[in-house]
């Protein structure tokens, strides 16, 4: 191997093992990693709304600080089961070096907040012959990178804008229609929850209600029942300023399991049948897919209905998947 190759690993070493401290939770191998100086920078460029920078070590630490305790581990990840890094470009000097590269954030880790496709750039410092992060920077492209269906709507419920996989599914879609340039529920008595929510976002992005809080990250929508019995429903949500629809998006539908996870006190096993459920899968089909017997699903099932007080399974997707815990 050659000494520029040689080099190349080890700065590749630090990337991998930095990125894994990070899913890890664990704030000091995270910061082992970094050039901790007045120097040090994190800069995020987003598409839409413009670039956010931080500078100097003690500012980049608090904010990893606050992120974990936003959403903090939920148990070992893997890297190479939640990112991929693609495209690579390095170039190595004396004591400088950068890494450009492509990372895609990939959702079989229920409990994985990265999602997506993002182009990272480190420049990396050798100090005390160790290769360290003094620099990142993120840019996330626009929308349309985006892997869920989405769709724009202005404060009057317009269409203005969807993404590839909106434009693609939506002849496919059973819930929403799109009715004189506006978005709406398929089933007309369905419609007036959505407007209600659509309404809802815009009043809170009118009186620059924090967008961010809780309450709006995203408002679950019930637009009735397929053919084949089962729950069809959309997110409405506001994103940098902007209010968005999606559909079949499995980040925000795991998002809140977890939520309903803590609210009413779900096992591991019953949130694994809740998921099957809320895809549409039948008693027989979840027990086949859990590897267990029909009478376990169907006692799963019961300490559900027992915790949150329904006694049919569309109740029981609606309360999982509802804002509020019902009184």
């Amino acid at each position: 191997m050659s000494e520029q190759e040689t080099e190349e690993e080890e700065i590749l070493a630090v990337m991998r093992a930095e990125a894994q401290a990070f899913l890890d939770g664990d704030i000091d191998a995270l910061a082992s990693h970094w050039v901790q100086t007045e120097d040090t920078a994190r800069m995020v460029a987003w598409a839409q709304v413009g670039t956010k920078v931080i500078r100097g070590w003690e500012d980049v630490l608090a904010q990893a600080k606050a992120g974990f305790e936003r959403h903090p581990p939920s148990g070992p990840r893997r890297l190479e089961d939640c990112l991929r890094w693609e495209n690579f470009t390095v170039v190595i000097g004396t004591d400088m070096a950068w890494v450009l590269y492509d990372q895609t954030g990939m959702s079989n880790d229920q409990k994985f907040r990265i999602s997506g496709l993002q182009h990272e750039l480190k420049i990396f410092h050798r100090v005390d012959g160790q290769w360290k992060i003094a620099c990142m920077a993120l840019l996330k492209p626009g929308f349309e990178h985006v892997d869920t269906p989405r769709i724009q709507v202005n404060t009057e419920g317009r269409v203005v804008w969807m993404n590839s996989g909106a434009r693609s599914r939506m002849q496919e879609q059973t819930g929403l229609v799109i009715a004189a340039g506006k978005l709406r529920a398929r089933k007309r008595s369905y419609d007036a929850k959505l407007q209600k929510a659509l309404s809802r976002v815009a009043r809170a992005l009118e009186t620059q209600v924090d967008p961010r809080s809780e309450i709006y990250e995203s408002l679950p929508v019930g637009l009735g029942e397929s053919d084949d019995g089962i729950l069809l429903y959309c997110w409405v949500f506001p994103e940098d300023g902007r209010i968005f629809v999606s559909f079949d998006d499995q980040m925000r539908t795991n998002k809140r399991l977890d939520m309903a996870e803590a609210i009413y006190g779900l096992s591991p096993a019953q949130c694994r049948l809740a998921h099957l459920l809320i895809e549409g899968h039948e008693l027989s089909a979840a027990a086949d897919s859990l590897d267990v017997s029909i009478n376990t699903v169907r006692t799963q099932l019961q300490r559900m209905f027992d915790k949150t007080g329904v006694r049919k399974i569309q109740s029981l997707v609606r309360v999982l998947l509802s804002v509020d815990a019902p009184s």
